[in-house]
């Protein structure tokens, strides 16, 4: 008498080996001591004020993450001192998995939402998406080709799902440490990429569509 083995079916497969490697990152990410981390979140911030102060963008993107995560607090005050007006993601609580962002500056009152990040009021101001020039984004890994892994819930991917379809405003930079970096992550077609990614220790640009990599110039790659 034979006997049937089940085996699992290749999404099945690939979602189990997503949330493996989620978990060994986001382990690696929070071992970091927290002289580590502060000496990471210096040369992040400093290299992306650097670009930044260049390029000069209106409007920047950014978040407020959890521990591990590159902190971009002195960053955001940084630009917000020079005029530069900064959003921060916030959770639409009409619409499960969804978020837009609202205008943040130095002295407003920060608001917990449901995973207990720190998030602008809901008396903030709206900030739409046209009105970014770029956006820093935290994550769990990425990989040579600019594919982002984020926390599995899929925010940013629904909010910005139309850059799949040839739209490139705004510029989306990864923020991470270089243990995040892998050789190649599991992508889905709903998955949106990254146009560079900044580490501790230098930027990683990803030209895409033909684009030249002089349309995101950084100051280690002039």
């Amino acid at each position: 008498m034979s006997t049937t083995v089940n085996t699992p079916d290749p999404d099945t497969l690939a979602r189990e080996d997503a949330r493996g490697l989620r978990r060994e990152l986001r382990r690696r990410r929070a071992a970091l001591s927290d002289a580590r981390l502060d000496a990471h979140n210096a040369a992040i911030s400093g290299r992306l004020l650097a670009w930044l102060e260049r390029w000069q963008p209106h409007c920047v993107g950014a978040y407020r993450g959890l521990r591990g995560e590159v902190d971009l607090t002195a960053l955001t005050h940084a630009l917000a001192r020079r005029g530069t007006r900064i959003a921060l993601p916030v959770m639409d609580t009409r619409r499960p998995g969804r978020m837009r962002f609202h205008q943040w500056r130095p002295g407003d009152r920060l608001c917990p939402n449901g995973f207990g990040i720190a998030e602008p009021c809901p008396e903030a101001p709206r900030v739409w998406r046209r009105e970014m020039q770029v956006v820093l984004m935290p994550l769990v890994a990425f990989d040579r080709d600019g594919n982002r892994m984020g926390m599995g819930a899929g925010y940013y991917d629904r909010y910005f799902a139309r850059r799949r379809f040839g739209i490139h405003r705004p510029r989306l930079i990864g923020v991470a440490h270089d243990l995040q970096q892998v050789e190649a992550l599991p992508v889905q077609p709903w998955d949106v990429p990254l146009d560079a990614v900044v580490t501790e220790t230098g930027w990683h640009v990803f030209p895409r569509h033909g684009q030249a990599t002089a349309t995101l110039q950084t100051p280690d790659n002039d």
